[in-house]
Order: C-alpha cells, then structure tokens, then sequence
C-alpha cells in the first residue's frame, strides 16, 4: 500500500524569486492573463492573451489598450469597468462579456478582474484573466433555442390537441379508435349517444362484449379486420339491431392508424346515423315501384317481376299466368260519389286482390281501376282459371264507402304460356284483349286470350 502522506525530504523547499514565478505561469498558460496601468494599457500579458489577438509575442500588445484591440462598445465596457475597479478597489468576477474581434466577430469570454497593488497596497493598475467560453456559450444557445422549439412543439400539440379535442367533442359524428384486439380505445360524446352508452361501458371492451347477439357485429368486425389486415379504407352501411338502437341504419367509414413501420395497429371509425336519409330512400324507391293509392306494386315492378318469371322457366319449365281486371261501372260510382269514395273502392278492390290471389302471387295496378295478377307455377290447366273465379266472386260483393254501399264487378283477361322466350309486352297486351272481350260481353266474367298466344 503506497503512503498517502510521503515523509518529507530533509533539504528546505526551493525559493524562487517571484518574477520566474510569474514569467513561467505567464510563458505556459493558454488562458489570457494581463496586467494594465492606470491608463488601462498593457504593461504585461500571457503567451495566451498575445495567441488570442493574433501576435506571435506578449511584447507586441504592451502599450495597447483593448480600443486597438476590440470593437468600441466592447473597448468602452471594459475601460470603465477597470476604471470603476481603480477609483473602488473593487473587482469584477466572472463576467459574461461578448467580445467583437475583426478574426472572430461572435466570441464570448468569462472575465475576473481585480486591482493590481505594489507593495503598500497602492493601486497601480488591474490585472485580470480571461477565459474563452465560446464553444459553451454557443451550446447553450443551441440547447435553449432546442428547449424553445421543444417548447413551442408542446406549446402548439397542446393547441391543436386540445382544438382536436374540441372538434371531436363537438362533431356530430361519431368517432370510435380501435385496438388491433378490437377494443375500444377512445370515443367522443357522439358514440356514446350513437350506441347509448357511456364512454367508460365502452373503452376496453369489444362490440361483442358491448352488444352480446347483435347481428351487426359479425360484419362490423369483419370489416375491422380488414382494415388492419390490408390497411385499405372501407365504406359499409349497417342495420344495427342492439338495444335502444335497434332498427337503426348507421355509414360507417374505416382508416387503418398507422404505427411507426407503417403497419396499421389500430382503426379509427367516423359513423353517422343515416336512418332517416335510408328511410327516405327506401321511401322513395317504394314510391317509384308502388302504386300511390293502393301500395300495390306498378306497372314498372310488375314488367320487371313478369321478366323473371319468364327467365324463370329456362331453369324450371312451368305455367305463368296474367289475370288483367277491369272495375265494371267504376267511372259511374267517381262521377256520383267524388274522387275520395271512388279512392276508397280502389283501396277495397285492392285487399280483395290481395286476399283472392296465392301468397306468392303478385297483384298490382296500372292505373285507373286496371289492376293486374301475376301468377307463377300455375296448374296449365285449371290454375289461372280458379284465381279468375275467386277474383270475379271477391269484386262482385258490395262495396261499403263511408255510409253508403255500391255495387260494382270485374272483367278478367287471362293469358298464360310456358314460352321462356315470350314478350312481357304482348302477353299484357293480349290479358287486355281477352278482357275487353269480357267487357263486350256485359263484363263480370273472365276469359282467356286467344292464339297466337299459349292459352288454357
């Protein structure tokens, strides 16, 4: 074990006078060091001070003052405080002074000056030292000016979060982040109005947990899947049958949230509840194929179910039947009785039709009081005929309207073929023949067309 205290040497220590003192610190030391008059001139200074100010030796700056070295403002700063260090005895340590050299015009130094005394204590002049801290001021700017920005950043996510915040509380949609679990993980007021429940009954949880045998949920999930499968957006509509939400429609509108390698770690979900937009839809849609006074299917539904009937037979041979029925008398019962009761006997007709003809057969009306049956998988035989029979029979009964009762029958056309190929068209227009044929005849009856038409 070394000792931690040596034993002294014998031999006094070595006395150096003070001047090779001061000319060995003043040859090695980097740091500026200088001594000045009462002028503020230099009478001495380092190898270092002479380094710094570009002079090959301390000699040349003897005599100078910091005015021949220095910029003025940084030159008068420095004069006064050596000044104000003379009249006071005072000195001035480790001051933060920016230094203005023509070679280096942003430079920063720590400067500790104090009086210079001769051996009385008379002040003769200042010394001082000066260390260059450039590089440490420079990195204190880049560390403050990153803290600043850092700052800032925060300053500007927590303005545009909290503005998020703000949109999201508010928006109308709602807005739903998934986990790649398919667990909530966040959703504004709107979900939760949305789906009736609270933010806290949801995040956590998945659909199938929230909403147990919803029917919805299979496809909604299987959608989310997708996103975070493919990481493509998807549009779906859903007809939600939970809870209080049952028998609604939502739009649903999926992107994939992306995780730092790209790869989607979540879905967020942007819904509306659009069931008034589809119930007007579909509202209008059954307008477009529905008769107005009767609800019975139109003329338009009623081609297009004729055309599949017929494609129907290239799969499955078979009959089809048209059974086309004109009200007897109908104009006389509007002209008495007005539009509204006439309306009404319509409507009447109408579920007697409904209730005459098979459940699947389709009864619609063309206009007027022409209304038409179409009758698939008939007997080629007496099918279309016994229809025809319980139509005449229904339509012959009275009619009650609003406190008074009319009576009124039918003429019935029928047309029937087993032909895949033949024209929706002409079979409409040969069931009206075959009716107009009855109603020549004094009408409440029924008869088939005749050829070229397929006929019983």
């Amino acid at each position: 074990m070394v000792d931690a205290h040596p034993p002294a040497p014998d031999e006094p220590p070595i006395h150096l006078p003070d001047e090779v003192l001061v000319h060995n610190l003043l040859d090695a030391a980097d740091e500026v060091i200088y001594f000045k008059d009462l002028h503020s001139r230099f009478i001495r200074v380092s190898a270092g001070c002479a380094r710094v100010h570009g002079r090959s030796s301390p000699d040349e700056l003897v005599g100078l003052t910091d005015f021949d070295l220095f910029g003025q403002e940084h030159a008068r700063a420095a004069y006064e405080d050596e000044q104000r260090i003379i009249a006071t005895g005072r000195p001035v340590v480790g001051k933060i002074e920016r230094e203005t050299r023509d070679h280096r015009p942003d430079s920063w130094a720590s400067s500790s000056k104090y009086p210079l005394r001769d051996a009385d204590g008379t002040i003769i002049g200042t010394f001082g030292v000066t260390r260059d801290i450039t590089d440490r001021i420079h990195a204190e700017r880049a560390l403050e000016r990153v803290v600043r920005e850092r700052e800032e950043a925060n300053a500007e996510l927590a303005r545009v979060s909290a503005e998020l915040a703000a949109v999201l509380a508010a928006s109308p949609d709602a807005i739903a982040r998934y986990g790649p679990d398919l667990r909530y993980r966040y959703v504004n007021p709107a979900c939760e109005r949305l789906w009736d429940r609270r933010a806290v009954e949801l995040i956590g949880r998945t659909d199938h947990e929230v909403f147990p045998g919803a029917r919805f949920v299979g496809p909604w999930e299987e959608a989310l899947l997708r996103v975070l499968a493919e990481g493509l957006d998807e549009d779906l509509h859903l007809a939600v049958d939970a809870g209080p939400v049952e028998g609604r429609w939502v739009h649903a509108a999926l992107t994939a949230e992306p995780g730092p390698d790209g790869t989607p770690i979540g879905v967020l979900a942007s819904l509306r509840d659009v069931t008034e937009t589809k119930r007007a839809e579909e509202e209008l849609a059954h307008r477009a194929m529905h008769d107005e006074v009767t609800g019975l299917p139109n003329r338009r539904l009623l081609m297009d179910r004729l055309r599949h009937a017929l494609l129907g037979l290239r799969r499955r041979p078979g009959t089809v039947a048209l059974l086309f029925v004109d009200l007897d008398r109908f104009k006389q019962v509007n002209d008495a009785h007005g539009h509204d009761q006439g309306d009404r006997l319509l409507r009447i007709v109408a579920e007697r039709l409904v209730h005459a003809a098979r459940a699947h057969d389709t009864v619609a009306r063309l206009g007027g009081d022409e209304f038409v049956l179409l009758c698939e998988d008939v007997d080629p035989d007496q099918g279309a005929r016994a229809v025809a029979e319980r139509v005449v029979a229904a339509l012959r009964e009275p009619y009650p309207l609003d406190g008074l009762v009319v009576e009124s029958c039918a003429s019935v056309g029928i047309v029937v073929t087993t032909d895949p190929d033949a024209d929706p068209v002409t079979l409409l227009r040969a069931a009206d023949r075959a009716m107009y044929r009855v109603k020549e005849a004094g009408g409440d009856g029924f008869r088939s067309s005749l050829p070229p038409v397929d006929v019983t």
